[in-house]
């Protein structure tokens, strides 16, 4: 259980050595699995002074020879008094039990990934399991859609995409343990192709966050970490949209081996006024994953494969004109290492995408997209007893990444384009990230300075700098509150895309503009926490300025280009929290209010309607039962691209019973009042999906 800490023997020597030693104590701090508890206060009972643990979790506390007791308390965890004898050998190893178990889940969501030091604590962030949801989601917005500030955005089906704070596409930045998606569709990159039965949590970090994640997290920041399994697991299901079904299997030695795959296939399913949704899609995907011990260092290597094939595209102008993606193909491969002070990683992306357009007695086109993405970090830190530091350099590029379009027409010819030429793109960045405690409060200081280029074949060579910075507050109340605030710049570079495509898309012709300039945000976040023995109630509001806004507008009937169109501003109001009155019952809610708008008034593209839900369960011996509520509101205010949409009610629910020898059932329905509503205001975005029904099974191995 003890064992030496560095920090806490150097103080001792520091302080005179043995005989300073004798009249302080040191330790550390960790949650029940281990993971460093920063900042909990340590005092010595009936008076005296008092610190607070580092980011590695460690203490030392003068003036205090043994015997005597100490005081440890943090908002999250459970006061707890420990009581150091005489003679006892030390450092101490302490362990805290959490409020309740999300507590440690966010401490958990705190401590990891690359970059993770640089992330504030004053950032509103929320972590997700794929059973979050009453039926099992498919896809990745499925899961991460009713987080406060996080919606829908865009059309519907496999490929759907996702906006935090009124924020979407390629400004809401995507990764998976680390790693950068991209993807030359115009709405952004889905990341539809790991199959939520794979995925460990999903990470939302809501406002700009280009400091620690570079170019394109304007919005926010979705990330995946993959499902590491113990044991032997199945699961199987069947839900009656599309007569869709899952299957996947993995496995884990409990140790440094995790294996799982995942297959899901559906047909067209229906909107809740009966007409046909062209959702259907099939797809295939794995996880490998293996961490080893090498002294002190800790090595991984993840490997990710997967396919789709035949993923249809709903929207409005169906059966008229047709999209579908006959095949899309990924391979993530990631090494990383992380020692004392030090850590690298370094992952390649191989990745390819065709896109078939139909316009009923017009012409056919096919599409096909192909890239090559790579990233490497290297990274350093630095603990000392009130500061901890981090600063490395960034580097994501792509290479080869080429579009060729083939069109037949049905009067006769064919046209031949290749928008993207071997196009490339280098993005390079150092940062830097300073901690600090000051008596109880946290503060937090970052900066980024980032340079880029793009090339493609016929175009002059674009060149774009940009820098980024962050400063964030929390600061302890009484009663188990806490007080925070960021203040934040982001930055988002025009994609290859934007700047040098143009050709046939799903939704429309579109041009490129080589002249973009990058997007610029200034953000303002404050709130409010709230840590109960069995409640916890979180409320923020924001404040976004965007600079060199980039829109679609149209300059002809289905052809459109990218502008530096405006500048613009969103406010909004999240709400969040929990009550578990006891073991049985468990009710959680979360809601927003966003409004954006242009310089000149005009209401911004991709601000969801207002929303509120509330999730009730009940858990009652082998039984556990679900009920969830959402509130939309009808949004009356479109932007460019969009149209008016109404409210509506949504209710879910499942029943879940656990079987013996591991074994688990379980029932489900989405939709239930078979609305009918649209997921987002996009101007061609069908209904959404009617009333449906699931059915499951799981078996863990025990």
């Amino acid at each position: 259980m003890r064992k030496p800490s560095f920090y806490v023997i150097v103080l001792a020597v520091l302080s005179g050595g043995p005989a300073a030693w004798s009249q302080a104590v040191g330790g550390r701090v960790t949650t029940q699995s281990g993971v460093p508890i920063e900042h909990v206060r340590v005092e010595r009972a009936g008076g005296g002074g008092h610190v607070f643990t580092d980011a590695e979790g460690v203490f030392a506390l003068d003036d205090c020879p043994p015997p005597c007791m100490l005081l440890l308390s943090h908002p999250r965890f459970v006061e707890q008094a420990v009581e150091v004898a005489a003679g006892e050998p030390g450092p101490l190893e302490v362990v805290l039990e959490p409020k309740n178990v999300i507590y440690e889940q966010l401490v958990v969501s705190a401590a990891r990934g690359a970059g993770d030091a640089l992330s504030p604590q004053s950032v509103s962030s929320t972590m997700l399991h794929a059973d979050e949801k009453p039926a099992p989601p498919a896809t990745l917005t499925e899961l991460a859609e009713g987080v406060a500030g996080v919606s829908e955005n865009g059309q519907g089906g496999h490929f759907q995409v996702l906006s935090i704070r009124g924020i979407s596409r390629h400004r809401v930045l995507t990764l998976i343990s680390g790693m950068r998606m991209t993807s030359e569709r115009r709405a952004g990159a889905a990341t539809s192709f790991l199959d939520p039965l794979l995925m460990g949590t999903l990470d939302v970090v809501r406002g700009p966050a280009s400091t620690y994640y570079g170019s394109g997290a304007l919005g926010g920041v979705l990330q995946i970490f993959p499902r590491t399994f113990d044991g032997w697991s199945l699961e199987a299901g069947w839900d009656s949209h599309g007569d869709e079904t899952y299957q996947a299997i993995g496995w884990g030695d409990g140790g440094g081996w995790s294996l799982g795959v995942a297959r899901r296939d559906a047909g067209d399913g229906e909107d809740a006024a009966g007409g046909l949704l062209f959702d259907r899609f099939t797809q295939l995907s794995a996880v490998v994953h293996r961490t080893w011990q090498r002294g002190e260092r800790a090595w991984e290597l993840l490997l990710i494969p997967a396919r789709a094939n035949d993923v249809g595209k709903p929207n409005t102008r169906f059966p008229g004109r047709v999209t579908i993606y006959p095949e899309e193909n990924h391979l993530l491969v990631k090494l990383g290492m992380r020692g004392a002070g030090f850590g690298f990683t370094v992952w390649g992306h191989p990745h390819d995408l065709e896109t078939d357009t139909t316009d009923v007695g017009e012409s056919f086109s096919r599409l096909e997209n192909d890239s090559f993405d790579l990233g490497a970090n290297l990274e350093w830190r630095r603990t000392s007893h009130r500061l901890a530091g981090a600063w490395g350099v960034d580097y994501f590029g792509r290479r080869g990444v080429s579009s060729f379009e083939r069109i037949e027409h049905v009067a006769g010819g064919v046209d031949r384009i290749r928008a993207l030429d071997d196009a490339s793109e280098d993005e390079a960045a150092a940062y830097g990230s300073l901690r600090w405690h000051l008596g109880a409060t946290t503060w937090q200081a970052g900066a980024r300075m980032t340079l880029q280029r793009q090339d493609n074949a016929g175009f002059e060579r674009r060149s774009d700098r940009a820098a980024s910075g962050f400063a964030g507050v929390v600061h302890p109340l009484a009663g188990g509150f806490e007080l925070t605030a960021n203040l934040g710049t982001g930055l988002r570079f025009p994609t290859l895309s934007e700047r040098f495509f143009s050709g046939t898309t799903g939704r429309g012709g579109v041009i490129g503009n080589p002249q973009l300039e990058p997007e610029r945000s200034l953000s303002l976040d404050l709130g409010m926490r709230w840590f109960g023995d069995r409640a916890f109630v979180a409320a923020s509001v924001f404040h976004q300025d965007i600079d060199d806004y980039i829109e679609r507008i149209e300059v002809a009937e289905d052809l459109l280009t990218f502008v530096n169109l405006t500048s613009g501003t969103l406010d909004g109001i999240e709400i969040e929290g929990f009550w578990q009155p006891d073991e049985r019952w468990y009710v959680a809610w979360n809601g927003h209010l966003i409004d954006g708008e242009s310089d000149d008034g005009t209401p911004l593209a991709d601000v969801p309607s207002h929303r509120l839900k509330v999730d009730l369960r009940l858990t009652e011996g082998r039984w556990q039962g679900r009920l969830e509520y959402q509130l939309r509101a009808h949004k009356e205010d479109p932007g460019s691209g969009e149209k008016p949409i109404p409210g509506a009610h949504l209710v879910a629910a499942s029943v879940r019973y656990r079987l013996p020898f591991g074994l688990a059932v379980q029932l489900s329905g989405r939709n239930l009042l078979d609305e009918r509503y649209f997921n987002s205001a996009d101007r061609r975005t069908s209904l959404a999906p009617g009333r449906s029904f699931g059915a499951g099974i799981t078996w863990t191995s025990p």
